[in-house]
């Protein structure tokens, strides 16, 4: 596969204004719980942009931008990193939380492009995993909010499932445009303890941070997803429903480190989303593209073709385009 950048995630910080028990960043095991650094300021992400300027221009290309998190509207750079982005033609996606949605407004009516929002189910099922009220401030938001693209992406859990009728309901009286249902995240211990081999072996790299995902309880509830909706009609909802299973990708292998880039808080260049122990690089330290094509990122690439990352059968992202603009 040919290496051409088509996306960036730029991860703006690493803090969070919510605590879900399952996330891998702030939940019972996050890895952000006790990591250190700081997150990168607005000139370091200008940089970034400006290099990312210049290989659309030699490469007459376009490159959509993600911003998130942690969740990104807390970070006091959320306004100057849109707004530089928008200014240099970039479609833009939010991934939110939508707490604070009604804090920026403005910015979000007018240089965001889509808006990824999470929201887990029923208010009941919301407000257990996020907080109570939570689910009534994110609904007020949308609807002030008004906007035009809007995805609501949710984590299939049991609670989720045994209420998915009800649920599916309730989206349709929202302005929304598609519903996302993302299988959660997992590893067991012999996954893990393979994963952790393999970086020592092919990069030296000690995997501390994939502890956050370890879990041994089985997901198979998530096969009812699909067992539900092959025999609803789903012409009678105003949004599209969109669910990619683990397993099931189409692709054999993930095509991420090919064509996108994740910038982490603190510069590190990452080729995926949900696993950091890999870093092929740091933006404050070298050129971003430079990174994308470097010694390493070839070598994860090719590590990545033989199917020797274990994370990946695990990954509903694999082949998954949903956030290309």
């Amino acid at each position: 596969m040919e290496k051409k950048l088509e996306m960036v995630h730029f991860q703006i910080t690493r803090n969070c204004n919510l605590r879900c028990h399952f996330c891998g960043q702030w939940g019972k095991k996050g890895f952000f719980s006790d990591a250190s650094g700081s997150n990168m300021e607005f000139d370091d992400w200008v940089n970034v942009i400006n290099s990312l300027n210049k290989y659309r221009k030699e490469n007459n290309t376009q490159i959509d931008i993600t911003v998130w998190g942690g969740e990104p509207l807390v970070s006091p750079c959320f306004e100057e990193i849109v707004k530089c982005l928008h200014k240099n033609n970039y479609k833009v996606a939010i991934v939110t939380n939508g707490v604070l949605i009604d804090k920026h407004l403005d910015v979000i009516k007018t240089c965001v492009d889509k808006i990824y929002l999470s929201i887990d189910g029923t208010k009941e099922i919301h407000d257990a995993i996020r907080g109570n009220g939570v689910f009534d401030k994110v609904v007020q938001n949308i609807k002030i909010l008004n906007h035009p693209a809007v995805t609501v992406m949710s984590v299939i859990t049991k609670e989720l499932v045994d209420n998915l009728n009800e649920y599916l309901t309730l989206l349709d009286g929202l302005n929304i445009n598609e519903f996302y249902l993302q299988d959660m995240i997992g590893l067991n211990n012999k996954e893990i303890q393979n994963y952790k081999i393999w970086l020592k072996e092919a990069f030296d790299i000690k995997a501390s941070d994939i502890i956050s995902w370890e879990n041994n309880d089985d997901f198979s509830f998530a096969n009812q997803v699909d067992e539900y909706l092959n025999k609803a009609d789903l012409s009678l909802y105003n949004y599209e429903i969109i669910h990619k299973t683990h397993f099931k990708s189409e692709e054999k292998y993930c095509f991420s480190p090919f064509k996108h880039i994740h910038v982490a808080w603190n510069g590190n260049v990452l080729y995926c989303t949900d696993f950091y122990d890999f870093s092929a690089g740091n933006v404050k330290e070298n050129d971003i593209i430079d990174i994308f094509n470097n010694e390493l990122s070839q070598k994860f690439c090719q590590e990545i073709i033989n199917g020797n990352c274990a994370t990946c059968k695990h990954c509903s992202w694999k082949d998954n385009k949903t956030f290309y603009l």
